[in-house]
């Protein structure tokens, strides 16, 4: 493992010397004084040397809050840390919906964590109120994805240090599909071949609404849900919904349902589908691989989503990383752990083992090229937008999912269906402004 120490060692020294300054003071309990008395006796004299030693308290423990997944790979590296500083490596156990929260409200009373992990669309929250440090990477920008950096930033500044990215890709089952489909044409092209057993399926029909399944069709043609400017960020007053692109996306994935390749399926349905050998293609994450790795009814594979007409589908691409807490005992010190403990190729790739998803790490991605279905998931990562990681996202996820269903279940039209969507989402986010 490649590690950095010169910094390390400054730090360590800085609170050393910072810690023997204040015991100097008459007042302080952390000074004690061994008295060792010599005596060597004369006819003439008595002399008595006094040898005094000035101990310190240690440095308190650095501590990281983090899920069992991740806590799994930060244990191997934590004695490493222990061992060049002095420092212990305190891992606490936290459920990953509960985290953001609790830093949130405990850390201005001194009760958080000095590193957590988190998700990127928590990043507007928690630098608007104060909770997340910005985090200096050193020059060592080019170790990791674009768009795992990009996520991780509020207002140009970086409070994150991205590890991982998901984003839909397609399974399909090779008994129908032998070829993976490059185009909707050719996925269309199977399906009738096919006509006894369902064609696409994609949570957020049936009584399921879901915004972040759908996306791929909102983006397809040009739509977005916020513009972006990767200098500024996300204009959370241009919301995409309202454009002619998103219109003509609704319209595609129309076509779809009127041609009876796209059935009104929620989450369940589609999995149940597909686990039972009823469905061809199933539009969903990484985070199925597992579920399928444990069944044998199905023979399957996976790829990118198609191109409609040409268009590449842009799923949404989720982010993961770990972020400098504002109110960390030890900022230095997890700053450093942080670059040089934890962005190392050793510890990524047992983050990957751990949760195998895509990587935002360069050199794990590479050291996984070999495996086709970690190349997939990649490769739709590369290619997706990462969700907004504004506040205003709250407004989004509703009003997008509900105008979606409406149409899976034929109860509105593209046009009106994006409007509506856009006029709600636009309604919430100026009565919370």
């Amino acid at each position: 493992m490649k590690r950095r120490y010169t910094v390390l060692a400054a730090v360590v020294l800085a609170f050393s010397l910072l810690a023997a300054a204040c015991g100097s003071d008459s007042g302080s309990e952390e000074t004690t004084t061994t008295v060792a008395q010599e005596t060597t006796t004369t006819a003439a004299e008595t002399t008595t040397t006094v040898a005094e030693t000035t101990t310190t308290e240690a440095l308190p423990p650095l501590v990281i809050w983090a899920d069992e997944k991740r806590a799994a790979a930060l244990e191997e590296v934590a004695p490493a840390f222990t061992e060049a500083t002095g420092v212990e490596v305190e891992i606490v156990l936290v459920d990953f919906g509960s985290i953001k929260d609790e830093v949130i409200t405990k850390g201005p009373a001194g009760e958080g964590p000095d590193i957590f992990v988190g998700a990127h669309d928590w990043v507007g929250e928690l630098a608007t109120n104060g909770a997340v440090a910005v985090i200096d990477l050193g020059g060592r920008d080019a170790e990791f994805t674009e768009t795992g950096l990009n996520a991780l930033k509020w207002e140009g500044a970086q409070y994150g240090l991205p590890y991982v990215t998901e984003a839909l890709a397609l399974y399909y089952n090779t008994d129908y599909s032998p070829d993976a489909p490059t185009t909707m044409e050719e996925l269309t092209a199977t399906c009738d071949a096919n006509p006894d057993v369902d064609c696409l399926g994609i949570p957020g029909g049936n009584d399921g609404g879901d915004a972040y399944h759908m996306y791929p069709f909102l983006s397809v043609d040009g739509g977005y849900i916020f513009a972006y400017d990767a200098a500024t960020g996300f204009d959370v007053s241009d919301i995409g919904m309202c454009t002619d692109a998103a219109v003509a996306g609704a319209t595609q994935l129309e076509t779809l349902i009127d041609g009876g390749y796209v059935p009104s399926t929620n989450y369940d349905d589609a999995k149940n589908l597909f686990l039972e050998g009823e469905l061809i293609y199933w539009m969903t994450g990484p985070w199925e691989l597992g579920t399928l790795a444990d069944q044998d009814t199905v023979s399957w594979s996976v790829t990118t989503l198609p191109t409609i007409d040409g268009n590449t589908m842009q799923p949404f691409v989720g982010i993961q990383g770990f972020y400098l807490s504002q109110y960390a005992t030890n900022a230095a010190l997890a700053q450093e752990f942080l670059l040089n403990f934890v962005a190392t190729e050793d510890t990524m790739d047992a983050l990957f083992v751990a949760d195998p998803r895509g990587s935002a790490y360069v050199t794990t991605i590479e050291n996984n090229s070999g495996d086709p279905v970690n190349f997939v998931f990649a490769k739709s990562a590369e290619g997706g937008q990462f969700m907004p990681n504004v506040p205003e996202m709250g407004a989004v996820w509703g009003p997008v999912g509900d105008n979606f269903l409406a149409l899976r279940n034929g109860d509105t039209d593209p046009a009106t269906a994006m409007q509506n969507a856009c006029d709600q989402v636009t309604t919430v986010i100026n009565e919370e402004g």
